[in-house]
């Protein structure tokens, strides 16, 4: 019964995941200048709390079950129905893993880690019932369950951390912030700074902004193209990013000299990095 509430939820999950999903990936309009991946986001949230809500009521069913023992009755028919359970929950969680990490949508992935915990589930049902068909044990039943509920638990709340970081706009992995600085290394020789780089995750975009400092006696189409480099640069290693670039002429921060051929004197200020 534990396991066919846990598989219910995954379909109530997936009927969210299959509406929110069509609406995160529609583009930007005016009422959403920086697109619908909040709305993944939340649908995550969501399919979060109802794995926790699954574990709650798995452990008070594991309870009920040490304090009063139940026989369990049409074992064979249970055990086939748990081993076709098994077989289908892993085939879809396959699935949902690789649509996770091509299209690297939150709720695709923990869609896909609702049916990995049913997989889960399933075997320790599966061996549970096998154990009590040959052995007549009867609190290896509330055992298996409690085991599950803790493991389905410690899944979720990893992912509910996960979408309440992106909910609040905490900034991208530092391997992702470093990437971002690498991808720009190449334009030192033409730029004199880049500073307050800030960035955050909505849905499967990212959004990433910064501060530039050029010469001051720079042309508008060069700092342009400058721009248009280094967010090229950025798209070739973080997919899915929009990029925003604040141009900056020289001597506006800080009073750290730094070479500038642009400049009469072969000097122009610049901001401590």
């Amino acid at each position: 019964m534990s396991e066919a509430v846990h598989s219910g939820l995954d379909l109530v999950s997936a009927g969210v995941a299959f509406v929110t999903i069509r609406e995160a990936f529609k583009p930007a309009d005016r009422e959403h200048p920086f697109g619908h991946g909040k709305i993944e986001t939340l649908s995550s949230l969501l399919e979060s709390f109802l794995l926790i809500a699954a574990a709650a009521f798995i452990a008070y069913e594991s309870y009920s079950h040490f304090i009063h023992p139940t026989v369990v009755e049409n074992n064979m028919i249970a055990i086939t129905a748990i081993a076709i359970s098994l077989v289908i929950s892993w085939v879809v969680y396959l699935h949902n893993k690789k649509a996770g990490e091509l299209t690297e949508s939150s709720a695709i992935q923990v869609n896909a880690l609702h049916f990995f915990a049913d997989a889960v589930t399933s075997v320790g049902v599966l061996i549970a019932l096998i154990l009590i068909h040959f052995t007549g044990w009867l609190w290896v039943d509330p055992a298996i369950a409690l085991v599950i509920a803790v493991y389905i638990f410690m899944a979720s709340f990893t992912q509910f951390k996960i979408t309440i970081r992106e909910l609040t706009d905490v900034k991208l992995p530092d391997e992702e912030v470093e990437a971002i600085k690498k991808s720009l290394e190449p334009f030192k020789n033409h730029i004199l700074n880049v500073h307050d780089i800030r960035t955050r995750k909505s849905g499967v975009n990212r959004h990433i902004e910064f501060h530039l400092i050029v010469c001051g006696k720079m042309d508008v189409n060069s700092s342009h193209k400058i721009c248009d480099d280094m967010e090229g640069a950025i798209h070739r290693v973080i997919a899915n990013s929009s990029v925003t670039i604040h141009v900056e002429p020289c001597g506006q921060h800080g009073k750290v000299k730094a070479h500038c051929e642009r400049s009469p004197n072969g000097i122009c200020e610049k901001e401590e990095a």
